[in-house]
This record gives C-alpha cells, structure tokens and sequence, in this order.
C-alpha cells in the first residue's frame, strides 16, 4: 500500500511541476531556502552532495538512506549576518517490515526585521521564519539504491503564510568491491499552496548529478557534482553593473562565454582522513564564486572547509562556509549514534547497588 502511495504522488509530482520549471534560477522561484545546506560536513565540502553514503547527505538524496544509520541522530546550527540562523535536525530509525525511514527538520529565522511606513518611520518589528519537514525511504537492489523525500515546506512573513508540497526522488549506484558511488536526484518537484499573492510561485527545482571515489591506497575521497542539469545557462548578468568603455567611449557589453556557462554547474569536495577518528573537508562552488563577487575581488568566496572528530559513538563537526569576501559562516554538528551507543550501556557487566 505505502509503494502504491509513494508511486501516486510521484506522478501527480511530476506532471504538476513539468510545467512550472524555469530557464533560470536567479529570483524567479520561491522557498529558496530548500537550496540550503542543512550541516557542517555538507555544507564544508561545497554544499552539495549526492553520492557520499553518510547521514549527512541524506537530505540532498534520499537514496543514500540505509541500515548503517539505524537509530542515528543529526543535530546542526549554522548562524548568518544579523541574527539570521538555521537549525536542522535529523533521525533515521531501521523498521524490521519497511526498512530505514529518515525524518528531516529544518527551521530557517530571519530574526527580528523593523517595520516601517511609507515615510520611513519605524512603527515596531516583524518575524519571517521558514521551514520545512520530510520523511525518507529507500530501497536497495543488489548494487542500486532507489529512495524518496517527501516534504511539507512552510513560510511566514509578518502573520502570511505559504506553503508546498515537494518531493525528492534519487537513485544510487554503488560499486560491488570499491568505494566507489554515483547519485543522481530531482530535488523539490511539487507544487505551493495558499500562496501569499494569486500569481503561482516556481519552487527551486534542481537535477543533481554526482560521484565519489576513494583513493584505494591514499586517505582521500573526491566528490564531484554537477547541478542545474535541466538548464545549460545558469549565468546571471547584472545589468546595472558599470561597463568599462571602449576607444570610442561606448561601453563594452559583457558577454556570456561557453566555459562559464559550463564551469558555473560544477561543485568539487574533498576530504582528508587522518586516521579513523579525524577527517578534513574542503569544498569548492563556482557558481557561489562567480555570483557573489564583487567588481573589485572575490575574496574567498565560493570555498569552504571543515574538520569532523569521532569519539565513540559521537561525532563533532564544524565548517566554515564564505559565501561572499564580507566574510564566512560557522556550522556546528553533532552525531550521536544511539544504535552503538546504548549496545556498549547493555554489555556493561552487572554491578549491584548493595
């Protein structure tokens, strides 16, 4: 029954959204914030990946779902400019009938905003919060792993509401003897309702494409994604940016070059294992570099790393993340594996309280 519910929504998903997707991603859909890396190793290896088998990456590709994380709990704060900051928390709970089932939340505060009026006077403060919640499933079949994410989005801006339904539908692919793994997901097909204005608003639709390798002899892995695959020009053009003039004084448009248009897909992350209980990250997005630089420099914008340490059942992560040269962000996680953790409490030898 639950296969044949999973199979009904997909489709009304699909042919619903097939005929709002936009040629650009630049300001022209709402709930962006599901765009948003939700935790510090996601968001230290570029913020985008869907082919690395961890609790962290479940949330871009359900298809990475499994066994292994059985009773594993994610807990992440990630803290913006100006009192802006996001909290995300995630479960996985292996059922003996169905399987492994995730549970997403992520809640994404703007904080306090003044109000004013149309003269500029302030007439007291308003909130916008956003936020959204998901229930995962995969199912493996010899090397292949097939998974959903469905979601229930929420926004609010001074009392209004709206609201969508998504989906994210993911496959994976890894291989029988390497460490080896190839993802492919839609994420957030679906579609608003009880919308703020009467015109339909987009939602950020995105096919991702990846892959991960380990090195067999060295302690590194690489990631490599491509995202935006369902638009080839992603490419935003300011047009109130100042053109520098030619001999005649005329100024020079700025034209869109093929390998920009290309590189702007790609998001690259790595990471360094310094034994069995450290791991460096590092990321790279081109398009983040591209977008947020300024006319003068672009600083470190685009780049990102991060540092996780095991201990026991426990896992410690933090990342910094620079979207723009005014500066970067911090991520905190924690990972807290209550499947190994409660195992070591029940092979405690009995002590008596006499």
């Amino acid at each position: 029954m639950l296969r044949k519910i999973y199979v009904v929504y997909l489709g009304l998903s699909v042919f619903l959204y097939a005929q709002n997707i936009s040629a650009q991603i630049g300001g022209n859909s709402s709930f962006n914030f599901l765009r948003m890396p939700s935790n510090a190793p996601l968001i230290a290896v570029g913020g985008m990946n869907v082919s690395v088998r961890s609790i962290h990456m479940i949330g871009q590709n359900p298809a990475l779902i499994n066994k292994e994380m059985n009773k594993n709990l994610l807990i992440s704060n990630q803290q913006y400019y100006a009192g802006i900051n996001t909290t995300a928390l995630t479960y996985v709970h292996n059922f003996n009938k169905i399987g492994p089932l995730a549970l997403n939340l992520y809640y994404f505060t703007s904080g306090k905003i003044k109000q004013t009026d149309a003269t500029g006077n302030e007439t007291g403060s308003f909130s916008a919060n956003q936020y959204y919640i998901s229930i995962g499933k995969s199912h493996t079949i010899n090397y292949y792993s097939l998974g959903l994410n469905l979601k229930i989005a929420g926004s609010n801006v001074a009392g209004y509401n709206s609201f969508a339904s998504l989906a994210d539908i993911g496959g994976v692919f890894k291989h029988p003897t390497k460490d080896f793994t190839v993802g492919l997901v839609l994420q957030n097909i679906g579609f608003t309702f009880n919308n703020y204005t009467s015109v339909e608003q987009s939602l950020p639709f995105d096919v991702q494409l990846g892959t991960s390798y380990k090195l067999e002899h060295m302690p590194f892995r690489f990631s490599i994604l491509a995202h935006h695959l369902h638009t080839f020009d992603i490419v935003y053009l300011d047009p109130n940016k100042k053109q520098p003039l030619d001999a005649n004084g005329e100024p020079i448009v700025e034209k869109k070059s093929t390998g920009d248009k290309i590189l702007r897909h790609f998001n690259l992350g790595g990471e360094f294992f310094l034994g069995k209980f450290i791991s460096l990250k590092v990321g790279y997005n081109h398009l983040v570099r591209r977008e947020m630089r300024t006319e003068v420099r672009s600083g470190m914008a685009g780049f990102s790393f991060g540092v996780l340490v095991n201990v026991k059942s426990f896992e410690f992560s933090y990342s910094r993340d620079w979207q723009h040269v005014a500066g970067g962000f911090n991520c905190l996680s924690l990972k807290v594996n209550f499947s190994e953790l409660l195992s070591k409490k029940t092979n405690l030898p009995f002590r008596s309280t006499n």
